[in-house]
């Protein structure tokens, strides 16, 4: 097992409860093994639940897509039709990856 440094355990003590995310998701986060949320995503999740755009940078494995892909899922409106949001990557492989633990969560949340 790796050991874990600071980019994912310096944390302020955040949980995702804090963040009044639709229970649905909420389910779905724990369901995918999250605990709590990152530094990255203490950081940008309550900003990208406002509306304001980020920049942010922090290592691989430091939860970068979660902290994107959560505030976006909390956003979208079940009931309408219309697209609500989109997403842009750089590499193929990156697009598979993110793409399948964001259909995984999003079916998680749809299920229950």
């Amino acid at each position: 097992m790796c050991c874990r440094t600071q980019d994912v355990t310096a944390t302020k003590g955040n949980e995702f409860e804090d963040y009044f995310l639709k229970r649905e998701l909420l389910m779905g986060i724990y369901e995918k093994g999250f605990e709590r949320p990152s530094p990255i995503q203490e950081e940008s999740i309550p900003i990208a639940l406002t509306g304001s755009d980020i920049l942010a940078r922090a290592k691989n494995g430091t939860g970068k897509t979660a902290a994107f892909c959560i505030p976006a899922l909390e956003k979208i409106d079940p009931e309408k039709t219309a697209i609500q949001g989109e997403l842009f990557f750089h590499m193929f492989k990156l697009e598979v990856s993110i793409w399948g633990r964001l259909f995984s969560c999003c079916l998680l949340a749809t299920i229950t």
